[in-house]
């Protein structure tokens, strides 16, 4: 938030249409729904694999390197595997 120049919770919790103790659990590091989690990428312009995942740049639309390429699912670790199972039923579920 502060790198974005968001100082107060109540602005981000307005901006969001979420409560201030919403953003307050969030930053303690409580869950978050992944509408929430993707509104807070594209409010504060991060990358959702540095928020959701830890990995990769801060910044949103971050591009790889052009000799880079896209991990197979066998190299992810079991746990980051297991979120991504999860998040993809959450979307499979919405849709």
């Amino acid at each position: 938030m502060s790198r974005r120049g968001v100082g107060k919770h109540c602005v981000l919790a307005a901006a969001l249409g979420v409560t201030e103790g919403a953003v307050s659990r969030w930053c303690q590091g409580g869950p978050m729904s992944l509408a929430n989690a993707i509104a807070l990428c594209e409010y504060l312009e991060v990358s959702a694999d540095w928020l959701l995942l830890g990995r990769g740049g801060i910044e949103a639309g971050a591009r790889r390197g052009v000799d880079s390429e896209p991990l197979p699912l066998r190299a992810l670790s079991e746990s980051t595997r297991r979120h991504l199972s999860l998040l993809l039923r959450e979307l499979d579920s919405r849709g």
